[in-house]
């Protein structure tokens, strides 16, 4: 009985040393962090190409054969260069028969009118009627009506075998060809597209949200990419009224004020307008925590190795956003606008976000940029 009575005090002063032992802390956790800083507005840059103000795209306005084709792809041309031309054989035939069709009524008229006057001589001594006269008087007017009618349709003849000739209108070069000697071209069909060099655009496509605030008129430098040392100004001269079906862009075209020789049609050139748009605290999608409906980051408070939660607005959220539950996110490249909750200055941790508790010590393992 005497051993049971001694072990039992011994056990309690054991208990009472382990209840005394605390366990260590957890070491801190390490996590990355961001400095918040407000974006910078700064000039975007669009791509685009030097178009011709005026293109034509000259085609024959009847069916034919092309029997030549005077200029190629480059050429210079002044105003009434010959650019192709149509066999003309029938049409030349139906301008022959026209003229003598003319000629038959003009000699037809001339007949008709002597016939009248000598019915009218005749009337004078009673030795014709006046119907005879009155007949005379409508044959001579028939007469001349055949002789309008001939002259009529010999002009018409005439203005169809001119459509078998392409003359250009205006001084310009040649920019395409689309149809060979020999080939039979159909009315309408486009044989040579000459374009003004000397009124020329820059022609850029802007996304919806720039080219929103873009105007008639507004003044832009226009670079040429190939030389950038080379700068035209230009204003706005046409914006496109409907948006690109695919890309959803809208196409500008910017008038170019003196422009020199190296803006070639076709060159790329380079444009740039100002980003409008506020500046903004921007936050790696990573950052974010969503908690019973409410969206939150970790900040660290200045002078503190500890983590506390802020409730914040977003305007919008990336792919990336971590949740409470969830495993470890990435940094990831998507980013969120932080509308409302932090300010600039503010450190938030965007990296270990998950599985962090209010007042835990931490460790900065580096910062992002």
């Amino acid at each position: 009985m005497k051993p049971v009575l001694i072990l039992l005090p011994l056990a309690l002063m054991l208990a009472a040393c382990s209840d005394d032992t605390e366990a260590p802390p957890p070491p801190p956790r390490p996590v990355k962090s961001l400095v918040l800083e407000e974006t910078n507005s700064v000039p975007l840059s669009f791509a685009g190409t030097v178009e011709p103000q005026i293109v034509t795209n000259y085609s024959f306005q009847i069916l034919g054969r092309m029997i030549s084709r005077n200029v190629q792809v480059g050429d210079g041309v002044e105003r009434g260069t010959l650019l192709a031309v149509l066999e003309a054989t029938a049409l030349e035939q139906d301008v022959q028969a026209a003229q003598a069709s003319l000629v038959s009524a003009q000699a037809s008229a001339n007949n008709a009118r002597v016939v009248e006057q000598r019915q009218r001589g005749l009337f004078a001594k009673t030795v014709v009627s006046q119907a005879a006269v009155e007949d005379a008087v409508q044959a001579a007017q028939a007469a001349q009506s055949a002789e309008v009618r001939a002259r009529s349709n010999l002009a018409k003849a005439q203005e169809r075998l001119s459509y078998a000739k392409i003359a250009a209108d205006y001084t310009g070069v040649v920019t395409s060809t689309a149809a060979e000697p020999g080939q039979v071209v159909a009315a309408g069909q486009t044989v040579v597209t000459v374009a003004r060099p000397d009124l020329r655009d820059a022609v850029v496509d802007l996304p919806a949200s720039a080219a929103s605030g873009v105007k008639i008129g507004d003044p832009f430098a226009v670079v040429l990419q190939s030389d950038p040392t080379t700068v035209v100004k230009g204003r706005v001269r046409r914006i496109e009224p409907s948006a690109d079906p695919v890309t959803r862009s809208q196409r500008i075209r910017i008038a170019l004020q003196a422009a020199p020789a190296a803006f070639r049609l076709g060159s790329v050139i380079s444009v740039s307008l100002p980003d409008m748009r506020p500046s903004e605290l921007l936050l790696p999608a990573s950052a974010i925590v969503t908690r019973e409906g409410k969206t939150l980051v970790w900040i660290i408070p200045d002078g503190t190795d500890t983590v506390a939660t802020r409730e914040v607005t977003t305007t919008g959220t990336g792919t990336g956003a971590g949740t409470g539950t969830g495993t470890g996110t990435g940094t990831g490249g998507d980013r969120v606008s932080i509308s409302s909750g932090l300010k600039r200055g503010d450190r938030v941790v965007v990296a270990g976000v998950n599985s962090l508790t209010d007042g835990q010590k931490i460790r900065i393992s580096g910062d992002l940029k």
